[in-house]
């Protein structure tokens, strides 16, 4: 394999997905093939041709055309001049154009003006394309091109999705699901690199709309060139150059100035805020050489410069209650010092916590909470502090015809983003008391060579994403809150603290609130295609790197919890009580701190497919193709991971218990033997394709095909956890009571009275985190796959339009999902409330003190459980979820023509699933098993389930102004009414 890959690798990278092709047979008025004709395609706008020649069958194709406006002639002796107009290709399209010529001399000439089919006679592929007068005039959110997949039939979109204003870097703008496949699992490519990252698949760089020539959305049963995808593949297109200079500037405009005042604005009595939002941009394209045939240059640049208002409430304590007087609330705040034998506690005199009870940390904390601005106990805080965005986007591209033999182009683009978050405290306990950002680079260098009848194309893709995530100068540290030195000294970060506390706004940032990841995917590729009689082979193969720098610290400075548990009259049922209260009190009801490593994550992957496309006859294609691709298991530069193996003794003995087994073993050296691989190789990947396109009549085609698709693995974030780096991180938990609540164990003063647990660096072998919950990777887990079908029926129409129904299914198999490995099994539950029965625990003195286990005593459901030494155990991210989708879809389409184009997409769907997303937080329904024992009773309608989606869009140049049907003038009526369109788009 090694030697495999690096013959691909010499190559360079993908296939001829980001051009098309132009195929088919050169015939005389018999319909007797003709041989040896000599075939020129020229792109218009560059005046730069291609050429082929037809071979004993009749048959010629022309292999990795740029889209783009096209001419085709033909000449061969004893036949008149063939000239076809008005050719526009698409991205990844392969377009059929028989030559019929006439008997006469070279000299004489046929001329024909007629557009490229609209019937898709070539292959059997559902998709859409998107051209640059849909992404350019359409309304967008922010310009996300992205957001017109939902165009297509077949995808199913959510809250999150409609609302990304950005591609790069963004996970939300592939959190579509697409023919049933899961969200985060699409391929998206620009020029024929991919651009997904080693996070949710996220891409790293998606161009504007002014810089984008058109993309495809392919949705169902791809040729075998295509792999490494759940869903779809979005296939882009950066614009080129051609041989006229051409350019455009232009600035969308929003203001305060033109809306109205905000309902909170009013309802406190305050003015507008201050918003502004400008997006600016300029492009410019032409020839570098003076022939003007050769070399091409496109330059894109974007700016967004946003200053957005704020208009948020808050509930914080009143300058009395930080004080220790609640004297002002309804409720009754009680002692936790004064708790009898039946649980009850005595009342605060006053309801006023004197001073020498309160907690200097708790007291510190509370302080920054701000001074009310609003009357009242609840919403009493109103802020108006806004965000600052400040967005650079630049990308260039330029196209080389070194000979008629080869053509090279390269691309680089990079994009910036900074938003500085609202501190509507004005200190360092803001929820965002900072910025978030995005940095994005993508490259791509794609030369193609003709050699012998064969065309050799290689590309090289980079892909980079960082979204560096932190304070600005409001850090902290925990000795300034007051807590002891050992707290200061296991703080990854200075940051306030994570503090919840009921009734109230948090104070500090959330507990993944710093991030530091870096993702860098490197893709090399290379495929060579032939034309051999009436079969058109394709070969090829792809090897790629996905990293990333991981650091995302969770609770870099601890977080804690506060309740109104210790301040109510009984320990164990509500009534009283109040959360700031047990702060002031320094009693926090839960809490921890963690230590997390920063990780050099890599996951190979590696790709070879062979196609062949066979033109049976006029009416007949066949396409068939095979892949084998897999993602080859995940490691780390320094060995930082772990895999748990269900079935090893664990080298303790604990009494009347048998042997303990079931624990975590660490790649590389520190397992002797072990490998670098967290999981084992899954080399038996094989993906068949099979498509088939009928030609019933000239206006009608019949198509259908299937074939296997593995998804990516890399889609679940790649945390310590999902990576099991579990001996390199830590965590501490803050245990508030050991006697369930009646009274305090841990204070502020000393929030781990039992010390600290420390990174092991799996040292400990398998007795690492006993006593604890662990995340488990388990080798035998597979790549997942989906396997694919259509039945498909298109009909042109006149008008240049095309009326397309079919039926698309997919089956998700060993899709990715979480699952509980410790689960009391099924017959324990007769049990009932037995379970909690306290009995003595068999691990005390075994396990270390300050996990969850490390107390003399335990319950009775713990030491029924698979492993009872571990308080849980998670398989993380296993292949062992299903999926169904089910969908009848139509389209109805009229390609651009005399000033209009529209498009209806109508798709009926049903999607069942047991596990439906590895990212819940974009907003589908994911409440991972409910009985790990019977995970078959999950099955039910997925997340992404929408039955009905009707997606409509429009553009129409307005009848006015020179050249037009009415007011067909120039100068100054030209000027006024000319060049206007309406465009429209909505979905149902």
């Amino acid at each position: 394999m090694k030697l495999l890959l690096l013959v691909f690798g010499a190559l360079a990278m993908l296939a001829q997905t980001q051009t098309a092709s132009v195929r088919g047979v050169v015939q005389d008025a018999t319909g007797a093939v003709v041989p040896n004709a000599l075939l020129t395609l020229t792109n218009i706008g560059q005046n730069r041709p291609w050429t082929a020649t037809s071979n004993d069958q009749g048959a010629y194709v022309f292999f990795q055309i740029p889209p783009g406006n096209y001419k085709l002639s033909v000449e061969a002796k004893g036949f008149k001049k063939f000239n076809r107009d008005g050719l526009v290709l698409q991205v990844a399209q392969v377009a059929e154009l028989n030559v019929p010529m006439e008997v006469g001399s070279v000299n004489e000439s046929l001329q024909i003006t007629a557009e490229t089919p609209l019937l898709e006679t070539a292959s059997s592929t559902l998709g859409e394309v998107v051209n640059s007068l849909t992404s350019e005039n359409l309304p967008l959110n922010g310009r996300n091109v992205l957001q017109l997949v939902a165009l297509t039939p077949g995808i199913n979109t959510n809250t999150s999705f409609r609302g990304s204003g950005s591609g790069g870097g963004s996970i939300a703008a592939v959190g579509f699901s697409a023919n049933g496949g899961r969200n985060v699992s699409t391929a998206v490519m620009l020029d024929g690199s991919p651009q997904e990252v080693m996070g949710y698949n996220q891409p790293a760089y998606v161009p504007s709309p002014d810089a984008l020539q058109e993309f495809k959305v392919q949705t169902n049963s791809m040729s075998a060139e295509y792999g490494r995808t759940g869903g779809a593949v979005v296939n882009m297109v950066h614009r080129s150059g051609g041989s006229e200079f051409h350019g455009v500037l232009y600035e969308f405009l929003r203001n305060n100035v033109f809306d109205s005042n905000g309902f909170f604005n009013n309802l406190n009595g305050r003015s507008k805020a201050a918003f502004r939002y400008n997006q600016f941009g300029a492009t410019a394209g032409g020839p570098l050489t003076r022939s003007r045939q050769t070399t091409f240059f496109f330059f894109n640049y974007e700016g967004i410069r946003q200053v957005n208002p704020g208009e948020q409430t808050f509930s914080v304590p009143t300058a009395a209650m930080r004080q220790g007087d609640f004297s002002a609330i309804s409720g009754t705040i009680y002692d936790p010092a004064t708790i009898d034998a039946a649980g009850e506690r005595r009342p605060f005199a006053g309801n006023r916590i004197p001073a020498s009870r309160i907690d200097l940390v708790g007291a510190k904390m509370a302080s920054f909470y701000p001074s009310a601005n609003r009357a009242g106990l609840v919403n009493n805080f109103f802020s108006q502090a806004g965000s600052r965005t400040r967005r650079n986007n630049v990308s260039t591209k330029i196209d080389r015809r070194i000979s008629d033999n080869q053509n090279l182009f390269g691309r680089f683009s990079w994009e910036s983003a900074t938003t500085n978050s609202p501190n509507h405290y004005g200190n360092a306990a803001t929820a965002t008391p900072g910025f978030t950002g995005a940095r994005n680079k993508s490259g791509t260098i794609d030369d193609s060579y003709l050699f012998k009848g064969w065309l050799l194309h290689g590309n090289y893709g980079y892909s980079y994403h960082s979204n560096p995530r932190g304070p600005l100068e409001n850090t902290i540290t925990s000795s300034e809150l007051g807590f002891p030195a050992a707290v200061q000294a296991v703080a990854q970060f200075p940051i306030f603290p994570t503090v919840s506390v009921t009734g109230y706004s948090q104070l500090g940032p959330e507990s993944s609130y710093i991030v530091g990841n870096k993702f860098e995917t490197h893709t090399w590729t290379g495929d060579a295609a032939k034309l051999q009689g009436t079969h058109t082979f394709k070969l090829g193969g792809t090897y790629r790197l996905n990293r990333v720098s991981n650091f995302r610290p969770n609770n870099p400075n601890g977080n804690y919890t506060f309740n109104d548990g210790f301040t109510r009259r009984f320990f164990n049922r509500t009534g009283g009580g109040d959360a700031i209260a047990s702060m002031l009190l320094g009693l926090a009801s839960d809490g921890q701190m963690r230590s997390e490593p920063s990780l050099s994550l890599q996951v190979a992957y590696a790709a070879f497919y062979v196609q062949d496309d066979w033109r049976v006859n006029s009416r007949l294609t066949l396409n068939a193709g095979v892949r084998w691709d897999t993602d080859l298991p995940m490691t780390e530069r320094f060995n930082r991971t772990s895999w748990f193996d269900l079935n090893a003794p664990l080298p303790i003995s604990v009494r009347g218990f048998a042997q303990q087994r079931g624990g975590l073993v660490f790649a590389g050296s520190r397992t002797p033997g072990a490998p670098r691989g967290i999981k084992d190789v899954d080399r038996n990947n094989f993906a068949p394709r099979l498509g088939i396109a009928y030609k019933v009549t000239p206006r009608l085609i019949v198509r259908a095909g299937s074939g296997f698709f593995y998804s990516p693995t890399t889609g679940t974030g790649p945390s310590p956890a999902a990576a099991g780096a579990l001996g390199f991180n830590a965590i501490t938990p803050y245990n508030s009571s050991i006697d369930g609540g009646r009274t305090p164990y841990a204070t502020l003063r000393n929030p781990f009275p039992d010390g600290f647990i420390v990174p092991e660096n799996g040292a400990n072998g398998l007795l690492t985190f006993i006593g604890q919950g662990i995340n488990a990777n388990l080798r035998y887990d597979r790549v997942p796959y989906s396997v694919q079908w259509n039945f498909n029926v298109q009909y042109e129409l006149p008008g240049s339009t095309l009326f397309d129904i079919a039926y698309a299914g997919n089956s998700g198999v060993k899709l990715q999902a979480n699952s509980n490995l410790n689960q009391i099994p099924d017959s324990a539950l007769a049990l009932r409330d037995g379970l909690n029965t306290v009995v003595a625990n068999p691990f005390f003195g075994v396990v270390p003190a300050a996990t969850g286990l490390g107390r003399e005593t335990t319950t009775a459901a713990q030491l029924l459980r698979p492993y009872p030494i571990f308080t849980g155990v998670t398989h993380q991210w296993g292949s062992q979820a299903h999926s169904s989708y089910h969908a009848l879809q139509s389209k109805f389409r009229k390609r651009y023509s005399n000033g209009l184009q529209f498009l209806a997409a109508y798709t009926w769907s049903k999607t069942l699933d047991d596990v439906s997303s590895v990212a819940g937080f974009l907003g589908d329904q994911n409440p991972g098993y409910t009985n790990n024992n019977r995970r078959d009773l999950d099955r039910s309608l997925s997340g992404s389930h929408v039955p009905h989606v009707l997606a409509l869009n429009f553009q129409a140049e307005l009848p006015f102004g020179k050249g037009k049907r009415f007011l067909n003038h120039g100068g100054v009526v030209n000027r006024v009414v000319g060049g206007w369109s309406v465009n429209g788009i909505g979905s149902l």
